[in-house]
């Protein structure tokens, strides 16, 4: 065994048995090389390299490799969401080499019932697709035992079966949760959003996609949050928000695309707000309908983001930099060598702010769009998607094929 895979596996506690390898490959008498032999180091950065099935379909090669196939540094990150589902028993399967999973991505509610089986106690990020049908007992038992879950997030399905009080839960068990984005709750009321602010000060992302009812007042007092979607909300009360929202001090992105925001009340946020940043507004009737605002809209210090403003122009002007070409900005960015936290907090929530309004958008299919599309937003939404690794749903790419 190698000095740096013994290194490797002890300080992963991992109990490794298996003869040692020779540390070069030979051709044997009839100039074949026997690949089984090749140093340890060499196999892991291969393995590294390989999804998840062709790892383990690698790893059945031999006994060595099948148990360097399983070592700890290999499964700090399972993303299983091009499978069609995870039962029971594949989860069992993987129980042994998840114990010290980091980041976990799945699809569909019954991968979730699944995960229960996992040992994952030191899970940091649960991300899961097309969960519409996933409980309110699934997502308690999830987050009774990762109680160092930073990140949760569920969409862009509706979850109606979720209550407010699996959301509650959420709050008492998960301390150290940084990022909760949830999408089609029915109900977020004012217990469940009290309750995240007491229990988790470190929660600075919150996204109610979707969702039928938000307490707005409830929201003022989670004083961390930076960055805040209600895209597709129902039923805001923009008076309310107007009036407690002001005093989030620390919010820097708002989205409140696809609501019935009213011109007066995008000012407002704006001149009330010495820490708002960006405002994301996508695809809201009332702004569009008022001719004044859409001519004047350009708030000194502060970006709109809208179906009638031009997107990458707002997001470049984010950057010191203005000489970049606009349109290659998202590009731009994440190729530059010189990295700005605050900027590429505000930039990966855009990424995925704009990839779910903009795919919603398509989907839907309104009219008297085709400009937009044509102009900037079919460009924007692929950018965004493929940043993010987000597939096209059939209805999403028809919509954008038929533009």
């Amino acid at each position: 065994m190698s000095s740096k895979v013994r290194r490797v596996t002890r300080g992963g506690k991992e109990k490794v048995d298996y003869p040692d390898s020779k540390e070069c490959l030979v051709l044997d008498d009839k100039g074949v090389i026997d690949w089984t032999k090749l140093p340890d180091d060499t196999v892991l950065q291969l393995f590294s390299c390989l999804n998840n099935c062709d790892r383990g379909s690698l790893s059945s090669t031999c006994r060595t490799w099948r148990i360097l196939g399983a070592s700890s540094c290999l499964w700090q990150v399972l993303n299983i969401r091009p499978h069609n589902k995870c039962d029971a028993a594949a989860a069992a399967s993987l129980a042994s080499r998840c114990q010290d999973l980091h980041k976990f991505r799945l699809r569909g509610a019954e991968s979730a019932d699944a995960i229960i089986n996992l040992q994952t106690g030191n899970l940091s990020e649960f991300s899961g697709d097309h969960c519409r049908k996933i409980s309110d007992a699934t997502l308690s038992v999830i987050d009774a035992q990762r109680e160092k879950l930073k990140s949760l997030q569920l969409g862009p399905d509706f979850c109606e079966t979720i209550s407010s009080d699996a959301i509650k839960a959420v709050a008492i068990c998960c301390h150290h949760l940084q990022k909760l984005r949830l999408s089609g709750i029915r109900e977020v009321d004012g217990d469940t959003i009290s309750a995240l602010a007491r229990q988790c000060p470190n929660l600075v992302d919150i996204g109610f996609i979707n969702c039928l009812s938000i307490d707005e007042r409830a929201l003022a007092n989670v004083l961390s949050v930076r960055f805040l979607s209600v895209a597709g909300t129902t039923s805001m009360k923009w008076a309310l928000v107007l009036e407690h929202w002001n005093k989030l001090p620390n919010l820097i992105g708002l989205d409140v695309s696809r609501t019935d925001i009213i011109p007066n009340a995008v000012a407002r946020l704006f001149s009330s707000s010495q820490s708002l940043k960006v405002l994301c507004a996508l695809n809201c009737p009332a702004l569009k309908e008022d001719a004044g605002f859409v001519s004047n809209n350009n708030p000194k210090g502060k970006v709109l983001l809208a179906l009638f403003t031009d997107i990458f122009k707002g997001v470049a002007s984010l950057f010191a930099d203005i000489t970049k070409q606009e349109r290659n900005i998202f590009m731009d960015w994440r190729n530059s060598e010189t990295r700005d936290k605050k900027l590429d907090e505000i930039m990966n929530w855009l990424e995925w702010v704009l990839s779910h309004s903009l795919l919603r958008i398509a989907e839907s299919n309104p009219q008297n769009l085709e400009n937009f599309w044509f102009s900037q937003g079919a460009i924007c939404c692929s950018i965004c998607c493929r940043a993010l690794k987000r597939k096209f749903k059939k209805g999403q790419l028809l919509a954008l094929l038929l533009l």
